[in-house]
C-alpha cells in the first residue's frame, strides 16, 4: 500500500512540473503580447495629442474634482489653486495658446457641455383679429351671392282717407344687388428635411399661414376696395361722415363719434352696435381726465369695457389712424358669406418640388362680404380735430 502511494505521488509530481513548464510558456507569450499592447497604447496616445487638444479632457476635469485647493476656492471665493500634473500629455495639453471658452468645449454644438432649450417656436408680435366677429357669417355654396333690398324708401306716406275716397296708391322699389366670392390664399416652401429634424416647425407653420390669411381678410373687410378679387369693404361702402353735425366750435374726436351717431339716426337706419378706431387714437381718448384730474371714461384701476355712447370700442391697427367707423353687425346691416373654409395643404405637386424633396405647403379661404345696408355705417376722419382733451370750455381740461 505505501509503495503504490509512492508511486502515485511521483507521478503527481511529474504532471505539476508539467503544468509549470506550460504555465511559464503562456507567461512568456502573454509577456510579449502586453509589449505589444503597450506600444499601440503609445502610439495611439501621441496620434491623440497630435488630433485633438482636448483628448486628455477626462482627466483634467479628474484632476480638478479631486484637487482640494481647488474646492476650497470655489467654496470660499477668495485664496488660490494649485494644480498639478504629472501626466507630459496634460502638461503638453495645457501649454496650448487657447482660451478656454463654452463655444470650444461644444457649449454651442454638440459637445461636452450640455445646453438647455425652450419648447416650440416663439412667434413673431401678431394683432389681435377681431374685425370678423363684429359681423354676422353663414356658409354659401355658391360662386354668387345675390340679394335684394328695397332703395329708396316708399314714395308716398299713408295718409288719413275720408270714408269711400280713393286711397294713395304706393309702390315698391326693390333693388338688387350681388357679390362673388373671393379667394385669400397664401403659401411657403419648405424642405423635407427640415419640417422631419426640426420639432415644432410644421405645427408653427400649419399655425401661421392661416393666421396671415385671416389677417388678410380682415384687412379686406375693413377697407377691400371691390376690384378685381379684393373684397368690397365695409368703409368704402359706408356713409361718408357730415362735418355740419359737429359743433361750431372746440369740436373732438368725441363729439365725431357721437356726431356719427346722430347721422346714423337721422338717416332712419338700424342702430349702430359698434365701433372701430386705431389704438392710438382710443387711447388719447381713453387718457382724457375733467379738471380734477379724473380719468373721463373710467378709473385706470378698474376693469372698464371699452365703449363709446353705449357702443363697444375695437381698437385695432387694422384701420387707420385718425380714422373711425361706426356701424351695425345684424345680418341685416351686412354679413359675411364663407364658401370655403380654412384650409392648409401640403403637395410636392409644384414645379421640381418632388425630386428636389421640397414641398410647399398652402393656406386658402373663400368668402364674399355682403354689406345690405350701406346707410347703417358712417365713417371719417379725426383729423384736425382734438384727440388729447375737449377744447369747448364744458369744464374739460388736458392732462
Amino acid at each position: 500500500m505505501e509503495t503504490e502511494l509512492k508511486s502515485a505521488i511521483t507521478g503527481l509530481d511529474g504532471k505539476l512540473d508539467g503544468i509549470s513548464e506550460r504555465v511559464d510558456g503562456i507567461e512568456q507569450k502573454f509577456g510579449g503580447f502586453q509589449k505589444q499592447v503597450d506600444a499601440l497604447d503609445l502610439t495611439l496616445q501621441a496620434s491623440q495629442r497630435l488630433v485633438s487638444p482636448l483628448a486628455n479632457g477626462s482627466a483634467f476635469r479628474k484632476a480638478m474634482e479631486d484637487c482640494d485647493s481647488l474646492r476650497r476656492l470655489q467654496h470660499d471665493k477668495s485664496g488660490k489653486a494649485v494644480l498639478q500634473f504629472k501626466d507630459v500629455a496634460m502638461q503638453e495639453f495645457l501649454q496650448r495658446k487657447a482660451t478656454l471658452t463654452e463655444t470650444a468645449l461644444g457649449a454651442m454644438t454638440t459637445g461636452v457641455m450640455p445646453i438647455d432649450r425652450s419648447p416650440g417656436i416663439t412667434p413673431e408680435a401678431r394683432q389681435a383679429l377681431t374685425i370678423r366677429d363684429l359681423l354676422y357669417s353663414a356658409p354659401t355654396s355658391m360662386q354668387i351671392v345675390d340679394y335684394v333690398h328695397v332703395a329708396p324708401p316708399l314714395p308716398q306716406l299713408a295718409s288719413p282717407v275720408p270714408e269711400a275716397s280713393l286711397k294713395p296708391e304706393n309702390a315698391f322699389n326693390f333693388v338688387s344687388g350681388s357679390e362673388r366670392v373671393k379667394l385669400l390664399a397664401t403659401w411657403l416652401p419648405a424642405s423635407k428635411q427640415v419640417l422631419d429634424d426640426l420639432d415644432g416647425l410644421m405645427a408653427f407653420i400649419q399655425s401661421t399661414l392661416p393666421y396671415y390669411v385671416n389677417l388678410c381678410e380682415e384687412l379686406e373687410l375693413l377697407s377691400g376696395d371691390g376690384t378685381g378679387e379684393h373684397l368690397h369693404g365695409l368703409i368704402p361702402q359706408s356713409t361718408v361722415f357730415n362735418p355740419s353735425l359737429l359743433p361750431t366750435t372746440g369740436a373732438t374726436a368725441l363729439d365725431t363719434i357721437g356726431a356719427a351717431i346722430g347721422q346714423i339716426a337721422i338717416a332712419k337706419e338700424l342702430p349702430p352696435t359698434f365701433v372701430v378706431l386705431n389704438p392710438v387714437d382710443w387711447t388719447s381718448m381713453r387718457l382724457l381726465k375733467n379738471s380734477f384730474g379724473q380719468y373721463i371714461l373710467g378709473d385706470p384701476q378698474t376693469v372698464v369695457s371699452p365703449s363709446l355712447f353705449g357702443l363697444q370700442v375695437v381698437s385695432t391697427v387694422s384701420i387707420a389712424q385718425h380714422t373711425f367707423l361706426v356701424g351695425n353687425g345684424s345680418p341685416i346691416a351686412s354679413e359675411i358669406r364663407d364658401r370655403m373654409e380654412m384650409q392648409v395643404e401640403i403637395s410636392t405637386e409644384h414645379q421640381d418640388f418632388f425630386v428636389k424633396n421640397l414641398v410647399a405647403i398652402r393656406a386658402e379661404k373663400r368668402l364674399a362680404l355682403i354689406v345690405k345696408r350701406p346707410g347703417s355705417y358712417v365713417t371719417g376722419s379725426f383729423e384736425g380735430l382734438s384727440l388729447s382733451a375737449p377744447t369747448n370750455g364744458s369744464g374739460f381740461s388736458p392732462r
